[in-house]
């Protein structure tokens, strides 16, 4: 048998780490979706590269009403939540599971809990 060593402290950042990661798993299973503090904004090739559609599909949709946007500085920026709308809605055409994807790969490249 092996025994390992810790401080205290970090003992208790991984089990409130471990504790988190089960809640959050907890909540996806039920459906929950987690809330997070601020809200995701990505710009058009990052939309369109995440829906696998070309930048005029996502400016016609723009064009159409069917997808919200706010321009800053010349760029315009999408709330990730209105592009799950979006989906949700039928409104945009897309893989609902390459969403998903996108997101949790987003949170972990971006260091967002």
């Amino acid at each position: 048998m092996e025994v390992i060593t810790m401080e205290s402290r970090a003992y208790k950042d991984l089990s409130e780490k471990i504790d988190r990661i089960s809640n959050f798993v907890v909540k996806c299973e039920s459906g929950i979706k987690p809330q997070s503090d601020e809200e995701i904004w990505l710009d058009s090739q990052e939309v369109a590269n995440l829906l696998r559609i070309s930048t005029r599909t996502l400016q016609r949709l723009r064009k159409e009403k069917l997808i919200s946007y706010s321009i800053l500085r010349g760029r315009c920026l999408y709330k990730l939540s209105e592009i799950e709308r979006g989906l949700n809605e039928r409104l945009i055409t897309c893989d609902p599971q390459t969403l998903d994807e996108f997101r949790k790969n987003y949170l972990l490249n971006n260091g967002t809990k």
